[in-house]
Formats: structure tokens, sequence, C-alpha cells
């Protein structure tokens, strides 16, 4: 302790170049007081592990996200190698962000067994209700990829937004098949009638994915580094979502139509590879026109 004390400490003072400006420093002891503290000693567990906590700190505006990356890529370029029994593990947001999507899915679990229940009352249909969570399903990776395309971070924000693209990628889906449920010609397996009704719904589909791009636009040119996850990832999915409600749905319900037809001994008009062509075709048709 009293070499401590002693030690010399630099002034704040600037050093010059010469020699004779050198500062040659204070003592310790005469800008400071040192003391023996007793403490008691520990050792630090973590789930009853004993742990090492190795805190960092950013720079104002600096996205954590993108900082963990670099600091992976860092340490995997370094070729650092832990001994056997150690393993590292992150905290902080990544921790965090862990805890709040488990907390979703807690909540979302419910709500889905909900939305399927629902939708099964509405259409009395598991088949039908199983095309409208397939659409969903897709329109999850669609998203997902709006966010890789635009080169931003799969955060929380941009989870949330994913998980909130999946209403909206049932809704499209729900309006082509009520109007197909809603067509004679439709539901006997009619190219023709299906064709009708896709290019009827198609106007309405269209207007509801340009004005929910055009809601999140301000977001994704100006939202700085925190909405534009988010805002991709839902103008990206409504953009996928409405592409699968025209040319997923139809040929799928054709198939489920007649197949229940020929249960009931009638014969339906086309095949479902006919269908779907028949079908892209007048859509993709109308899409131009519009």
């Amino acid at each position: 302790l009293s070499d401590i004390a002693s030690g010399r400490v630099l002034s704040p003072q600037r050093l010059g170049a010469g020699a004779a400006d050198r500062v040659p420093g204070v003592p310790l002891a005469a800008v400071a007081q040192l003391r023996l503290v007793p403490e008691l000693g520990g050792i630090t567990r973590r789930n009853g592990e004993r742990s090492n906590t190795v805190q960092a700190f950013l720079e104002p505006y600096a996205l954590i996200s993108e900082s963990l990356s670099d600091f992976e890529r860092l340490r995997a370029e370094a070729g650092i190698v832990l001994p056997p029994g150690y393993r590292i593990e992150f905290g902080g947001e990544d921790e965090l962000r862990s805890e709040a999507v488990a907390n979703l899915m807690a909540f979302a679990l419910p709500l889905l067994v909900v939305m399927i229940g629902t939708i099964v009352v509405s259409f009395n249909s598991f088949r039908l209700a199983g095309v409208i969570f397939g659409v969903a399903f897709l329109g999850i990776g669609l998203a997902l990829f709006g966010v890789w395309l635009f080169g931003h971070p799969l955060g929380f924000v941009a989870v949330v937004g994913t998980m909130g693209l999946v209403g909206l990628a049932i809704n499209d889906a729900i309006v082509v098949l009520a109007a197909l449920r809603s067509s004679d010609r439709a539901s006997r397996a009619d190219v023709e009638g299906t064709v009708d009704v896709v290019v009827g719904a198609t106007r309405h589909i269209l207007a509801t994915t340009f004005t929910t791009m055009g809601g999140f636009l301000p977001l994704i040119v100006f939202g700085g580094r925190f909405w534009p996850p988010m805002a991709t990832a839902i103008a990206g999915g409504v953009v996928g979502a409405s592409i699968l409600a025209l040319y997923f749905v139809p040929p799928l319900y054709i198939a489920i139509r007649r197949r229940d037809l020929r249960r009931a001994g009638s014969k339906a008009t086309a095949s479902p590879r006919a269908a779907w062509d028949r079908v892209a075709a007048a859509v993709a048709t109308a899409i131009a026109v519009e």
C-alpha cells in the first residue's frame, strides 16, 4: 500500500516537447487518501454456475444488434477458442429481446387458437382455414425477406412488424375466399367463374395494398434507424400476401371443390393445373389494366 501511495501520477497539464516542459507528476498520496476496507469475498454465480460479467457501452445512436453482429464477426476472425467448460452468453438487448419474444409467443398461442376457431366457424371448413393460415405462414417469410432486402437487422421491432402482418395477410385471403364461396360458378369449380370473382376482388386487394404501403412509406424513408425494420416487414409482407391471395388461394379452392364434387359424383370442369394457369393469366391481365 505504501508503494502505491508513493507512486507518481501525471498532472492534467499538457506535456511539452522539450525536457524542461516535462512534468514529473505528483505522488498519489498528495491527491488522494488510501485506506484498507475489509470486504466479504464471494463468487458470482448465475443459475448456479460461476460467471464473470463483462460490460460494454456503445456510442450514441448506435444500434445494439449491429454492434453485436460486428463483435461476433471480429471474435470469429480472431479465432478465440474458449477452454473446455467455458461459454459466452450475451445479455442486455439480446437477452431482453429473447424474453420479449417469448412473452409475445405466450400470448400469441391463445390468440392463434381463437383465430383458428373463428375462421373455422366462419367458413365451416378446416381445409379453407388451412388455406388462410397457409397464406399467413408464407406471408411471414415474405416479411422477413423484406427486412433482409432493405438490409435491416432482425430485431425486436422487426419481429413485432412481422406478427402484425399476419392479420393483414389473413384479411386478403378471407376477401378472396369469401368472394369465391358466394359465387355459384366458382363453387362448381368453374374456371371462368373463378376468374371473374378473382378479377372483381383484385381492385379491393390492390387498393388495400397500395394504401398500406403508402402509410408506411414515411417510416421507411424518414423513420431513422428504429422504425424502418417494422415498416419494411409490414410493407413487404403486404405485397407478398396480396400476390398469394390472388395467385395461391383460387387454385387451392378449385382443387378443394373438385374433390368435393368428385365425392358427390359430379365432374369438375377443369384440372387444378389448368385452373391455376387460367386464373394467373386473368389476374395478371386485370392488374395490367388497373
